[in-house]
């Protein structure tokens, strides 16, 4: 049997934070920390819990690639 896995809407937690990095608790519901660096989030962040730390990107209504 095939496990289907929702993806979570972020949107609302992190409309604000577009450009810096974020923690965000484990149900993507709120915002634990945010900030300009990764390091800066992580020394935010609460040790021990589980958190979700990603960098926000602006919606370009384009996926980004290299080349």
């Amino acid at each position: 049997m095939e496990k289907i896995i929702e993806i979570p809407n972020i949107f609302s937690a992190t409309k604000d934070y577009v450009d810096k990095w974020v923690s965000l608790s484990e149900d993507y519901k709120k915002v634990i920390a945010s900030g300009e660096t990764l390091s800066e989030v992580l020394k935010k962040t609460p040790p021990g819990g589980r958190a979700v730390v990603f960098k926000v990107l602006p919606n370009l209504n384009y996926a980004p690639s290299q080349i």
